[in-house]
């Protein structure tokens, strides 16, 4: 086990926010967490949950990224109300799933997102029970689906459902968000080109564009900017329930970090990001403890192929933590795809084979898993023939 591992999980000083957590995206180590696991509103937070939904369907090919979205009266009546995250789009017109995409990611547009969550064919309910699946699939283990957006019901004008009372809206834990967004990063890379754009163009109409700015104030060169992290998403909320919240994603010394604010305390929407700048800021006095792994580990088995086996790497991981790490435990799951203990042939340079699972009960993930790190092949082994095949 990793010995006497301490982080700053454990600091009497908390986050300007009535819940927060950190945790490092790539093991899903837990660097920092307060009330973290209190089911709370998330406002527009939702949104992240409707995408990983839309990149589903669009990695089924059920919706391509060119799909044409027609905007009924119901959704412009919501896209044109100045009192909410609008964007505009409008009744009769057609918009297809990237522009949508971008609109709700960027400029958190509630039309947008509603419409984007009908791109194939779908009414509210069967969305919000498409939602609900997703969730579970994730891992998500308390939260409240009411509808993609994270307005109130109420607030849904003509499209709201009965069954829910007008004040009802989505809800999770700080740490379902940060196990959201931590499933997003690894599944779906390419959205953070989306969120890290300062701003982007919306053609309301044909020949009408709009200028949408990211309501992230904390991307890079912005007010609320962190020297020495490259902040690239992911999305902010707002409801009066859920209050200023964030939830954030950068990198920070070759690690890239999750950051979850929900109700952050102080006057006005700014709070969420000076809430989460004292997230970043404990950071910085983290230390990380490079273990140095085993020497049996550097080689793995090979079937089939023209050796028996393959060197793999990496040969030390890294955890957070201000003491030595002195002992672990550690565990090697190669992919489904591998053989009776063995990497099956053939086996490329640098081609993901597993997983190295690191246990300790003084380090937490967010997930209550051992930290998880990527195992990769350091050079390329093809199919063996026959005899060689036999042979091995």
């Amino acid at each position: 086990m990793l010995a006497g591992i301490a982080t700053d999980a454990m600091a009497s000083d908390r986050i300007n926010a009535r819940a927060a957590v950190m945790i490092d995206a790539s093991t899903g180590q837990v660097l920092y967490e307060q009330n973290a696991n209190q089911k709370l509103p998330v406002a527009s937070i939702s949104k992240l949950l409707t995408v990983a939904v839309i990149h589903d369907e669009l990695k089924q090919r059920v919706i391509t990224a060119d799909t044409k979205v027609n905007v009924s009266s119901d959704v412009a009546a919501i896209a044109s109300d100045p009192s909410y995250s609008a964007i505009g789009v409008q009744a009769g017109q057609a918009y297809t799933v990237r522009e949508l995409l971008n609109a709700a990611m960027v400029k958190s547009a509630d039309g947008a997102t509603l419409a984007l969550a009908g791109a194939d064919g779908s009414n509210m309910e069967e969305f919000n029970l498409k939602m609900d699946q997703k969730a579970r699939e994730i891992g998500l283990r308390n939260f409240t689906i009411v509808n993609p957006v994270g307005l109130t019901n109420g607030d849904l004008k003509g499209l709201k459902l009965e069954q829910y009372a007008d004040n009802a809206e989505n809800a999770m834990t700080a740490n379902d968000v940060a196990r959201l967004a931590r499933y997003l990063i690894q599944t779906y890379p390419d959205l953070l080109q989306v969120t890290a754009q300062r701003s982007a163009n919306f053609y309301i109409a044909k020949d009408k564009a709009t200028k949408a700015e990211n309501l992230n104030k904390m991307l890079p060169g912005d007010r609320y900017a962190v020297s020495g992290v490259k902040i690239d998403g992911l999305k902010t909320g707002t409801s009066a329930a859920a209050g200023p919240s964030f939830v954030s994603t950068g990198l920070y010394r070759g690690h890239r970090v999750i950051t979850v604010v929900l109700h952050a305390n102080g006057a006005g929407g700014d709070a969420r990001f000076i809430a989460t700048q004292q997230l970043y800021d404990r950071l910085k006095h983290m230390k990380t403890e490079q273990i140095a792994l085993p020497h049996w580990l550097y080689r793995q088995q090979v079937a089939n192929g023209t050796q028996r086996t393959v060197a793999v790497k990496p040969h030390q991981v890294s955890v957070w933590g201000n003491k030595t790490v002195k002992n672990y435990s550690l565990a090697v799951k190669l992919n489904c795809h591998g053989r009776n203990g063995k990497v099956l042939a053939p086996v490329g340079a640098d081609e993901r084979i597993g997983n190295l699972e690191v246990a300790s009960h003084d380090v937490r993930t967010v997930d209550g898993e051992p930290l998880t790190y990527g195992l990769y092949s350091s050079e390329h082994v093809p199919v063996g023939n026959f005899w060689q095949r036999l042979w091995h």
